[in-house]
């Protein structure tokens, strides 16, 4: 059995960036734990792990404001107090353009449209290990706002807050 993937195009690629960082993040936690490191963060762009407490205490995860300042945070929507797992945020914030029309073309496209996806600013999924999470956040931007929360409320272990383009923010059950 032949384990590669070909494409008739010549120009078509795979891209892993909607999982790569997630996996990256998970290997070196999982290396600190070989080291016996206890507590810990690694981050990569707007994926995370966190292993073990601050020293008796949550770790404060800040989920940033995609449009601005929070309140009383600079910049910051709001802050999730986390032991034990990983974090993965998706948002059309940090790469993007304004286009002539003053609309805002980012990286997270539609397969429907192969547009740039609308009513989403920000999604956070929250779970174990950040090669899901990272991935999830990605999808359940594409989704939207009700699939995408009813996608993850059938996940064990996995909550999402999502930040609408009004700026509301929506948490799961979780």
């Amino acid at each position: 059995t032949s384990r590669s993937v070909f494409f008739a195009n010549e120009y078509l690629q795979i891209d892993l960036g909607g999982i790569a960082k997630g996996y990256a993040v998970d290997r070196s936690i999982h290396i600190l734990q070989g080291l016996g490191v206890q507590h810990a963060t690694v981050s990569a762009g707007g994926d995370s792990r966190i292993l073990g407490d601050k020293r008796g205490e949550p770790w404060s995860v800040g989920i940033k404001n995609p449009r601005g300042k929070g309140e009383g945070q600079d910049g910051v929507a709001l802050v999730l107090p986390m032991i034990d797992g990983a974090i993965s945020t998706s948002g059309d914030y940090e790469r993007f353009f304004l286009n002539k029309s003053g609309e805002r073309i980012h990286h997270i496209l539609s397969p429907k449209t192969g547009r740039p996806v609308k009513g989403i600013q920000s999604v956070s999924v929250i779970g174990p290990e950040a090669i899901m999470t990272d991935g999830l956040s990605t999808a359940l931007f594409v989704l939207g706002l009700e699939k995408g929360i009813t996608l993850i409320n059938s996940f064990e272990y996995f909550d999402v807050v999502m930040i609408d383009d009004g700026g509301k923010v929506h948490f799961s059950d979780g």
